[in-house]
This record gives structure tokens, C-alpha cells and sequence, in this order.
């Protein structure tokens, strides 16, 4: 892989297109394959990025600065199946970002993966504050969360392919300090094709999901949830009271994401502050071409 030189990091106009111009330029051959819907996930996290760290980091409040956590980190570089554009993936982004995150901090199951992402991050411009972990990243949130200093505020993206998050995670992560979510909710890959099957068995993925306490199946049979879309409002609404009543949480937003053939799944955006959800709220109104102006800046 070669080194490409950071792109210019502007505080108000959109840097999506440069950030995918330093995707196209490296030709390294570990990706993680993905449709076309993938682009506007990442786009909307990139903003989220650009629009936190440009007002927050050097805040007193926040003295041990920002810090970006990617519980599935993948290789670093997704390429769209049909049309074979390269994307930069989610840590990739967070070391792109215009004000630098104090830590990066990755994890990723699959060693090749692991060791392509570490590779293409020892090329940024945050290579310094940047590691990769390698293995499950709900056994290693322990490890993951006592890197993080106090006084730091988190973001972390959460990206699995089903219900693949534990809630123990979520928990031991955003303990004691401000942790703002982005999760990949796979309300429509998942949940109601393997519902069934989950409900069955116990020590499922919906069991880790939700946690050994709760109650999940009672839950939905008193909300007469059946399939669809009722199925998925209840599970969704059940695990927001779950992040209210057990983790703090207050603001809650959903931006649904579709295929070709209509929706495949929820990104959940979650906060402890309110100002995280006027940050998020504001990036994911803007137009899906990429090409409004931003004021970056807070006010």
C-alpha cells in the first residue's frame, strides 16, 4: 500500500469525496465486500465525525480529548460488489477526521482483516493514536474500555452483520463515562427472518442482545407482536427502554437504510447528552448527494 497525503481538512465543506479518493488510490487486496446502500451508512457517519470532534475536541469539559471506538473494525477499505468503487470504512474515517480523536481504538475477529486495518491506519495521519485489537469484541470490551482515560468522550460505531452485540457490551463501555452510539440495528437481515428460531432457544443471539435479566419474550407476547414491521417496533422499542432504564440513555434516533428491494436495516443513534442528537439530527437531514454546505463550527 502507498501512502496518500491526508485530504484537506476544510471545517465547513463536506470531505466525503476526497475521503473516498484516498480509498480508490489504495490498492491493497484485504475489503470487505458491500452494496451500494453501504456508501450512505458511511457518508452519515463521516459526518457525524467531522461535525463532533471539529466543535468538541479541545472543550475543557472534555480534557482527555475525543476518542473513537469500532467494535468491528474490518479491513479498513469496503468495495461495492457491482460497480467495484472503494470506499474508506469506518476507522479509516475516524483517522481522517478534520480535528484529531486523542485514541483510536479498533477491534476486529478476523486476524487478516485485523492486520490490513492496522496497516492502512499506520498510514494516516492518526497512526500515532491508533490500535487494533484482534478477537471478539464482546470478550475484549474490558480490555477495550480501560483504555479509554476519563474526562474523554466517546464515540463508537457498531456495525454487525445481525445481532451480533451483546448488551453486557453496550453496558460495561458507556459505565461511568459519555458514550454516543451509532448500531447497526438488523431489524429486517436478521431479526425477522431468525426470529422464530430465537425465540426457541435459549442463550440466543436476542438472549445476549438483551441481556440474561431481561424478560424479552414476555415483553413482546404482551405486545402482540407478530411478525414485520410490529416485530421489529417492539424489539426496537424494548431495547430503547432498556438503554434508558439500565445505561442513562435519552435521545434516541433511527435512520433507515434500503436496498433495491426495499429496507434492510436501522442505524440507531444514541446519546446521553442532547447535544449529541442535535449534532446527528442536523448531519442526517442534509440532502444524500453529499453536497450541502456544513457549518461545522459550534455556534
Amino acid at each position: 500500500m502507498t501512502s496518500p497525503k491526508s485530504p484537506n481538512a476544510g471545517p465547513k465543506r463536506d470531505r466525503w469525496p476526497e475521503l473516498c479518493k484516498l480509498a480508490t488510490q489504495d490498492r491493497g487486496a484485504t475489503i470487505r465486500a458491500c452494496g451500494r446502500w453501504t456508501e450512505e451508512k458511511l457518508r452519515l457517519w463521516h459526518r457525524y465525525i467531522e461535525i463532533t470532534t471539529t466543535a468538541m475536541v479541545g472543550k475543557p469539559q472534555w480534557s482527555a480529548g475525543l476518542v473513537y471506538v469500532d467494535l468491528l473494525a474490518g479491513p479498513g477499505i469496503c468495495q461495492i460488489r457491482d460497480n467495484g468503487k472503494r470506499l474508506p470504512g469506518s476507522a479509516l474515517i475516524a483517522a481522517h477526521a478534520s480535528k484529531q480523536f486523542a485514541k483510536i481504538i479498533c477491534v476486529e475477529l478476523d486476524p487478516q482483516n485485523a492486520e490490513a486495518c492496522r496497516e492502512r491506519l499506520a498510514l494516516t495521519p492518526s497512526a500515532a493514536q491508533a490500535e487494533v485489537l484482534v478477537g471478539d469484541c464482546n470478550a475484549l470490551i474490558d480490555d477495550v474500555s480501560c483504555r479509554i482515560p476519563r474526562r474523554a468522550l466517546t464515540l463508537a460505531f457498531i456495525d454487525p452483520p445481525g445481532f451480533d452485540i451483546q448488551f453486557s457490551t453496550l453496558a460495561r463501555l458507556s459505565q461511568n463515562r459519555q458514550v454516543d452510539y451509532l448500531l447497526l440495528f438488523a431489524d429486517a437481515i436478521d431479526l425477522i427472518r431468525n426470529f422464530d428460531e430465537y425465540a426457541a432457544n435459549e442463550g440466543s443471539k436476542l438472549d445476549r442482545f438483551f441481556g440474561t435479566q431481561s424478560k424479552w419474550r414476555e415483553l413482546l407476547r404482551a405486545s402482540d407482536a407478530k411478525s414485520g414491521h410490529s416485530l421489529s417496533e417492539a424489539v426496537r422499542k424494548l431495547f430503547e427502554r432498556q438503554m434508558k432504564e439500565q445505561l442513562g440513555y435519552g435521545g434516541f434516533d433511527y435512520k433507515t437504510i434500503k436496498g433495491p428491494h426495499g429496507k434492510l436495516y436501522d442505524l440507531v443513534y444514541t446519546s446521553k447528552h442532547a447535544r449529541g442528537l442535535e449534532f446527528w439530527k442536523k448531519i442526517s437531514l442534509t440532502d444524500q448527494g453529499g453536497q450541502g454546505e456544513f457549518n461545522w463550527r459550534e455556534d
